[in-house]
């Protein structure tokens, strides 16, 4: 049989090309069956996962409770103690409000008039005396201011009996500022909503003091 040459490189091109094409078919199935067994673990891995071996993290929490049991522990105490702590500041804070109730209760004291009068007498001046001894006892320990409160009696006008209440709160303040040497803020009420049944109670004065 006699071949030319070019009829020799038709037949080695078209050999090469179907050896190509055989190549490739069996490449591509091989990828279909790559795909394949992939997906099919990953269903199997889905369904079926893994055991995961816990027991490293369950020692490393045994390792761990003590000292979980321990902060519990201290928590308590520590929440005992605040409570102490809370129920001793409010017996204290309730100890230092009747404290300072007594203490204004007690450094309380009333000044008498004659009718018409704002003229402080000798017995008024040694009262404002006493009181003021009474309120230095404690002057380092609480803040307070002082409260004068005047009063009259319900004869002479409305008008005039105002003005008898200033002076008489004045006169006192003026004493206290001037003789006692009093420093605290001093405030003064002249307001008088009623009377009492007796003249001689009105004709009056309370000095008294205000804890802040």
């Amino acid at each position: 049989m006699n071949f030319s040459i070019k009829t020799l490189a038709l037949l080695a091109t078209a050999s090469f090309v179907f050896a190509g094409c055989m190549n490739s078919k069996e490449a591509y199935e091989k990828s279909k069956l790559s795909g394949f067994v992939i997906d099919q673990t990953k269903d199997l891995i889905k369904k079926n996962p893994p055991p995961i071996d816990f027991s490293p993290i369950e020692k490393r929490l045994d390792e761990i409770e003590p000292n979980v049991q321990a902060l519990d522990q201290q928590s308590k105490k520590t929440e005992e103690v605040i409570n102490k702590l809370e129920n001793s500041l409010a017996t204290i804070e309730k100890l230092e409000k009747e404290s300072k109730s007594e203490f204004e209760r007690s450094n309380t004291s009333v000044i008498f008039f004659n009718s018409g009068s704002a003229y402080l007498g000798a017995n008024s001046m040694q009262e404002l005396y006493r009181w003021k001894s009474g309120v230095d006892q404690a002057k380092s320990v609480y803040n307070y201011s002082i409260e004068i409160y005047a009063s009259a009696d319900k004869t002479g006008s409305e008008y005039a009996n105002k003005r008898l209440r200033e002076r008489r709160a004045n006169e006192v303040k003026k004493f206290l500022i001037d003789v006692l040497g009093i420093t605290a803020p001093v405030n003064i009420t002249t307001e008088q909503p009623s009377h009492s049944k007796h003249l001689m109670v009105d004709r009056r004065v309370v000095v008294s003091i205000k804890c802040k």
